[in-house]
C-alpha cells in the first residue's frame, strides 16, 4: 500500500502541476536535441532527465536519446542503446583496454553506425515539432570516473558526422558529472580515473585540437573518415559535482545536477513566449561563451547551480487523501446516532412489522369466534354459575375447546416456527436498509450489530430489550390466565341479568366473556411465542453479519493507519516555510470542501455513485489496496480538481503559513517576509556545483535565470532584488505556472587547475601512474 500511495502522490503531484497551468503553456524548444549518455554510471541520469524533459517540454517526443553502455541500460521510447564494451578488464589498464577493444572490433563499429543512423533518421519524423531543422543540439553526458568515457571523442564525433548529413549546424555540449563524496574504499582509484578524463578533456578543448579516423561505415563495410578541424571538441563543457562551491555535499545535489542539465538545454534552446517582457533578459549562448573565455588562453569550463521553491504537491496530495478519508469515516460514524425506534424500523422490527408477521403466519383471530358454537345448548347457566372457569370449561366442552384451539391455532404455529427461516429476509433488510444505504452504511451496520451491552444505539440491545419485554408480557399473561381460570363464573365480569327466563342470555354472555378472556389471552401468548422466535433468529443472524464485517473494519483501519503514517512521513524532512502547517491547512480545507459538497450533492453524498457507493464491495477481497485505489480515484476526480488546489503558489504558501494564527498573534507572516525568505533560500541553494580555488580563478563570470511566471508577485519581487544588487546578468524564462519558482545560476571561466577536485586528486593520479597503472590509450599517453 505504501508503494501505491507513493506512486499516486508522485504521479498526481505532476498532474497537479500540469492542471495548475493553462493550455499550451508547456515550454518547447526551437531545435532538435539529441542526448548521448556514455557509460554505466549515467544510467540513472538518463532515466531521470528523460522524465524531466517529458514533463517540461511540449515537444519532448522529438528529443532523442542514445546510451553507450558496458553492462546495463534501460528500454524506453526514443531511446537507442548499444553495448560498447564488456566488463572483465584489468583494473590497472581498463580504460586503455576498453579503447583498444573498441578500436579493434569492426563488428561493433558496424552496429554503432547502424544504430546511430537509425536514431538520426527518426528525427525526420518530428520535423513539424520544431521551428527549424537547420540546427541540432547534441548533449553528451558522462560521469568523469566512468572508464568508458575514454571513447568520448570517437562516439561524439561519429554521431556528429552522421548528424551533419541532415543539419547544417551541430552544436555539442558536454556535461561531466563528478562524485566527490567518499563513500567507498576506492575513492583514490575513482578520483584517478576522473583526473585521467579531465586531462584528456583539456586536450580536446584546445583550440588546435583536431581528429581524423575511419569511423563511418557504408552498408558494404567501406570506411569513411570522421574528421574534426582544429577547434575545441565541445562548444561548452559543464562540470557538475555533488559538492557546491562552498565545499558542502548535499543529498539532493545529484538530482539537482539532472535538473541543471534539463533546464540548461531548455534555457539555451527554448522558444520565447509571445508575451515576452522587455525586462526578461534572455540567455544568449554565444555571449555567455565569450564572457567566460575572456583573455584566458587555456580551456575554460562552466558549472551551474539549481534551486526551486514549489508547492509541496507530493505531501499535499497525501494529506488530501488522508483527510478526505477521515471525513468519510467521521460522516459515516455520525450517522450511527439514531433513535432505538428508528434502528428497529430499519431492521423491520417495528410493531407494525410484527403485526405483518402475525397476519401472515398466525391463523386469523376471527376463527376464535367459531368456538362458542361448540357449547351444547341444553346446558344451563344455573348449572355452572357456582363453578370456576376451569371447571365450567370441562363441563361445557368436555375438552373440545382445547382440542379446537390446538388444531386450529397451536399446531399451525408450531409448524410455522419449526420451518421459520428469516435469514434471507434479515440479510435483505441489513444490506438494503443499512449497509448499502447512502444514509447509513458500513459503520452504522457494524456499530448497530455489535454485542456491546452498554451501547445505547444498538440493534442487538434493542432486540434484547424487546425480548425481555416480551418475556415479561408472557409471564404476566400466563399469570392472568391462571388467575382467570380460578374465577367463579357468577363472580366474573360479564353482563348478567336477574330477570326470569334470562338463563340462556346469561349463558351466552358468559361464553362470549370466557372465550374472549381465556382464548383471547392464549392467542396473545401465541403471538408472543412467534415474536420471541423472530427475535431469536435476528440475534443469531445479526451476530453472524456483525462478525462478517470485522475484517472490513480492520481493512478500513489499516487504510486509515497507512494514510496517516505515509502523509506524516512526507513531512519528516520538511522545510520550515515550504511545508509548514500542511496537516492543519489541508485538514481544514478538506473539512470545508466536504461541507460544500454536502450542500451541493446532499448530506449523504459519500455513499453515492461518484464516491463510495456500496463501500463494503471495495472490502470484499480483504485486500486494503482495493479500497485505497478507490479512495485515490475519488480524490483525483472529485477532490484535487476543486478550486482550492489550483490557487497561486504565493497565496497558498502565505495562507498555509498563517493557518493557525489569530488576531492576538503577533507572529503573522507577511507576504513581504515570506517572499524575502523564499528569495534568500533560492539564492543560497542555487550555488554552483563545483568547488574552485578562488585565488587562482581570475575570470569568474555569472548569470542567473528564473523559471516561472514573470507576472507573479513573487517573481517580480525576486527580479527586483536581483536588479538592486546588479552583480551579474539576470533573466527570466517566462512560464505560466503557479506551482513554484526555479532558479538556475551559471558560472564559468575556471580552468582545470582551478578545480579543487583536480588539485586534490592529482596526487592519486600521479601515484597510480608511477605504479604502472595505464589510464590512457597510446594516442593520449602523452597527456
Amino acid at each position: 500500500m505504501r508503494d501505491l500511495l507513493q506512486k499516486y502522490a508522485g504521479s498526481f503531484s505532476i498532474q497537479l502541476e500540469k492542471t495548475s497551468q493553462s493550455e499550451n503553456v508547456q515550454s518547447s524548444v526551437n531545435y532538435p536535441i539529441v542526448f548521448l549518455f556514455l557509460g554505466d554510471f549515467v544510467k540513472e541520469a538518463l532515466l531521470v532527465i528523460k522524465k524531466m524533459n517529458q514533463k517540461k517540454l511540449s515537444n519532448s517526443c522529438g528529443v532523442l536519446y542514445f546510451h553507450a553502455y558496458q553492462t546495463e541500460t534501460i528500454i524506453a521510447d526514443n531511446l537507442w542503446s548499444l553495448q560498447i564494451a564488456e566488463k572483465g578488464f584489468d583494473r590497472k589498464s581498463q580504460r586503455k583496454e576498453i579503447y583498444e577493444a573498441f578500436d579493434q572490433n569492426e563488428t561493433l563499429l558496424i552496429e554503432l553506425n547502424k544504430c546511430l543512423r537509425k536514431m538520426t533518421s527518426k528525427l525526420a519524423d518530428y520535423g513539424k515539432d520544431y521551428s527549424s531543422f537547420q540546427k541540432v543540439n547534441l548533449c553528451v553526458v558522462t560521469a568523469i570516473d566512468d572508464p568508458a568515457n575514454i571513447l568520448i571523442q570517437e562516439l561524439t564525433l561519429l554521431l556528429k558526422s552522421i548528424l551533419q548529413e541532415s543539419f547544417r549546424i551541430v552544436e555539442i555540449d558536454l556535461f561531466g558529472l563528478l562524485k566527490e563524496k567518499q563513500d567507498g574504499e576506492s575513492f583514490a582509484y575513482s578520483t584517478s580515473l576522473g583526473i585521467s578524463f579531465l586531462k584528456e578533456l583539456d586536450q580536446y578543448q584546445q583550440t588546435d585540437y583536431c581528429f581524423e579516423k575511419d569511423l563511418q561505415l557504408t552498408e558494404d563495410h567501406l570506411r569513411l573518415p570522421v574528421t574534426h578541424p582544429p577547434s575545441p571538441l565541445f562548444d561548452m563543457v559543464y562540470l557538475l559535482s555533488d559538492k557546491n562551491e562552498d565545499g558542502l555535499i548535499a543529498e539532493e545535489a545529484i538530482h539537482q545536477n539532472y535538473e541543471i542539465i534539463s533546464n540548461l538545454n531548455l534555457l539555451k534552446n527554448r522558444k520565447i513566449s509571445s508575451d515576452y517582457h522587455e525586462k526578461v533578459d534572455s540567455y544568449q549562448h554565444q555571449n555567455f561563451k565569450r564572457a567566460i573565455k575572456g583573455n584566458v588562453q587555456e580551456p575554460v569550463y562552466a558549472s551551474a547551480g539549481f534551486a526551486k521553491v514549489s508547492r509541496p504537491n507530493h505531501a499535499i496530495v497525501l494529506h488530501a487523501a488522508r483527510y478526505f478519508f477521515h471525513e468519510l469515516l467521521e460522516t459515516l460514524k455520525a450517522q450511527s446516532i439514531q433513535s432505538g425506534a428508528k434502528i428497529l424500523s430499519l431492521f423491520d422490527l417495528s410493531e407494525s412489522a410484527f403485526q405483518k408477521y402475525y397476519e401472515h403466519f398466525l391463523p386469523s383471530a376471527d376463527k376464535l369466534d367459531e368456538m362458542p358454537e361448540l357449547i351444547k345448548m341444553t346446558n344451563s347457566y344455573q348449572t355452572i354459575k357456582k363453578m370456576t372457569l376451569f371447571e365450567s370449561e370441562l363441563y361445557l366442552y368436555e375438552g373440545g375447546s382445547e382440542t379446537f384451539f390446538y388444531q386450529n391455532f397451536e399446531e399451525p404455529v408450531r409448524e410455522f416456527l419449526t420451518s421459520l427461516d428469516l435469514r434471507e429476509q434479515i440479510e435483505w433488510c441489513f444490506n438494503e436498509n443499512v449497509l448499502n444505504h447512502e444514509q447509513y452504511g458500513l459503520f452504522c451496520a457494524y456499530r448497530w450489530t455489535a454485542n456491546q451491552p452498554h451501547s445505547e444505539k444498538n440493534i442487538l440491545n434493542e432486540i434484547k430489550r424487546l425480548a425481555e419485554e416480551t418475556k415479561n408480557e408472557q409471564i404476566q399473561l400466563e399469570e392472568y390466565l391462571e388467575d382467570i381460570y380460578q374465577q367463579v363464573v357468577e363472580h366474573s365480569d360479564f353482563k348478567k341479568s336477574s330477570l326470569p327466563f334470562s338463563n340462556k342470555k346469561n349463558l351466552n354472555s358468559f361464553v362470549e366473556y370466557f372465550f374472549t378472556e381465556v382464548y383471547g389471552t392464549k392467542y396473545e401468548l401465541l403471538k408472543l411465542k412467534v415474536k420471541q422466535a423472530i427475535l431469536k433468529q435476528y440475534q443469531t443472524v445479526l451476530g453472524d453479519l456483525h462478525h462478517s464485517l470485522k475484517p472490513k473494519i480492520r481493512l478500513i483501519n489499516k487504510v486509515e493507519s497507512i494514510l496517516k503514517q505515509t502523509s506524516s512521513e512526507s513531512l519528516v524532512e520538511s522545510d520550515d516555510e515550504l511545508e509548514k502547517n500542511i496537516a492543519q491547512y489541508y485538514g481544514r480545507m478538506i473539512k470545508s470542501l466536504t461541507a460544500r459538497l454536502k450542500e451541493k450533492r446532499g448530506p449523504y453524498f459519500f455513499l453515492t455513485e461518484p464516491f463510495f457507493k456500496n463501500l463494503a464491495s471495495y472490502l470484499e477481497s480483504e485486500q486494503p489496496e482495493v479500497l485505497l485505489e478507490r479512495l485515490l480515484l475519488v480524490c483525483e476526480r472529485e477532490v484535487l480538481t476543486q478550486k482550492e488546489f489550483h490557487g497561486s503558489f504565493e497565496d497558498e504558501l502565505l495562507d498555509r503559513a498563517n493557518v493557525i494564527t489569530n488576531y492576538e498573534n503577533r507572529e503573522i507572516l507577511t507576504k513581504e517576509d515570506l517572499f524575502k525568505k523564499l528569495y534568500l533560500r533560492l539564492d543560497e541553494r542555487s550555488k554552483v556545483h563545483i568547488e574552485v580555488f578562488h585565488y587562482t580563478q581570475v575570470n569568474r563570470y555569472e548569470e542567473k535565470y528564473f523559471f516561472g511566471d514573470f507576472y507573479s508577485q513573487f517573481m517580480r519581487y525576486a527580479l527586483e532584488k536581483e536588479y538592486e544588487s546588479r552583480q551579474c546578468k539576470v533573466g527570466c524564462a517566462h512560464e505560466k505556472k503557479t506551482s513554484g519558482i526555479e532558479k538556475l545560476t551559471l558560472m564559468g571561466g575556471f580552468t582545470l587547475k582551478d578545480l579543487m577536485y583536480y588539485r586534490n586528486g592529482i596526487k592519486y593520479y600521479n601515484k597510480y601512474m608511477e605504479n604502472g597503472y595505464e589510464f590512457h590509450s597510446k594516442a593520449e599517453a602523452s597527456v
